[in-house]
């Protein structure tokens, strides 16, 4: 009976994991710690002449933390963002994006550029792949 119960545990317990949220872990990818206020991150972005890039993502859906690392793939990508963004990772329900998501769905995730003055500069989907990533990083900073 104790063996039933301990795999009936374990099975609980194992099988709860493969249901977890579809997590993106900024401090893992990147290396910096992301925020969670996009309210918050303009100020200071302003402060630090720097721009906020937010990832919002439906965490219940699989892949969505893929499409992301997936664009942020290579190290000089990475180093880019680290260098000039502020990071803040959220979800679609965020009321400074929600309105702005239009045709584009939140099947994929989403990246949305803030400037210091708060307003979205350009907003996409993160599924396109480490070469268009740098290319549009790039485009951003102007490297």
């Amino acid at each position: 009976m104790k063996t039933i119960a301990l795999f009936s545990l374990a099975l609980l317990t194992f099988g709860s994991l493969s249901l977890r949220a579809d997590v993106f872990d900024s401090r893992a990818v990147l290396g910096v710690t992301s925020g969670v206020s996009i309210d918050a991150a303009v100020k200071r972005a302003k402060k630090e002449n720097k721009k906020v890039l937010v990832f919002a993502l439906d965490e219940q859906k699989n892949s969505q933390a893929f499409h992301i690392k997936g664009m942020l793939e290579f190290e000089e990508t990475k180093k880019l963002v680290r260098d000039n963004f502020l990071i803040v990772v959220t979800d679609f329900k965020d009321k400074h994006i929600r309105d702005h998501i239009g045709s584009d769905g939140t099947d994929r995730p989403m990246y949305f550029l803030f400037g210091g003055d708060g307003k979205i500069i350009q907003k996409g989907t993160t599924a396109m792949g480490g070469s268009a990533g740098n290319k549009l990083v790039k485009e951003w900073t102007g490297k």
